[in-house]
């Protein structure tokens, strides 16, 4: 890539309408449809999406809406299955410099709610295509790229596919752990390497003796694994 001819909004906008965005909004299809079939409002699918940016979650809160939980259950439940991005969002911070770049606290905040495990590791995979200057403003693109994606996704899901069998609007949910583990093992950082592979050991090891919640307690133990050794082997 011509460094002097490159813009880093316009190779992140490619990245988040391409096979990335392709793969996450094929996935938000069947969330739309699951809403519709469930009787959940388009907008508060939409909100969903917007607010969690995370399918897991999506999911638990459609879950649970539809049953009529409250609100702090829906909080502390979607609340553990986020928990697991905490330090995928601290890694990318870190390697975009957030600190330093000329933007206000809530520009930083904003911007930080789109860190997805596509997105971040789409970076990770050409962090040495772009120079690291570059690295928020391309981020910035891959966002709105995959964002817009999930948005069409889920609409035309929502609108389309009603009547579908069950079983068909659920595969393409598992587009987007499918596209991950493809992506993830095409990445440069070791974070996404490690974190793969030590979720792997931890499901191995604790579903035995906690059946679902070693799925959520996986995804936390692996990312904390994944950004303790990249952080070491750097130092």
């Amino acid at each position: 890539m011509d460094y002097k001819t490159y813009s880093p909004i316009k190779a992140g906008l490619k990245q988040g309408f391409g096979l990335p965005g392709v793969g996450m909004g094929s996935a938000m299809l069947g969330f739309g449809a699951l809403a519709n079939e469930n009787g959940l409002d388009i907008f508060i699918g939409l909100l969903s999406m917007l607010f969690l940016w995370s399918m897991p979650a999506m999911l638990i809160f459609a879950t649970l809406i539809i049953s009529g939980s409250s609100f702090l259950l829906m909080f502390f439940t979607i609340l553990l299955a986020n928990v697991r991005t905490l330090f995928m969002v601290l890694s990318a911070a870190l390697t975009m410099d957030f600190k330093n770049k000329n933007a206000s606290f809530l520009e930083k905040l904003f911007w930080a709610q789109w860190v997805s495990p596509t997105g971040w590791t789409i970076i990770s995979a050409n962090i040495e295509k772009i120079k690291k200057e570059d690295l928020f403003t391309y981020f910035k693109g891959i966002s709105i790229g995959l964002v817009s994606m999930c948005t069409i996704g889920l609409s035309i899901g929502y609108y389309c596919l009603e009547g579908i069998p069950k079983i068909l609007i659920s595969i393409p949910i598992f587009f987007i752990p499918l596209w991950l583990i493809i992506l993830m093992l095409h990445a440069k950082g070791l974070f996404y390497k490690i974190s793969i592979f030590s979720s792997c050991f931890y499901l191995f090891v604790l579903y035995p003796y906690l059946e679902n919640l070693s799925i959520i307690l996986a995804g936390f133990l692996s990312a904390f694994t994944g950004f303790i050794v990249e952080r070491l082997l750097k130092k």
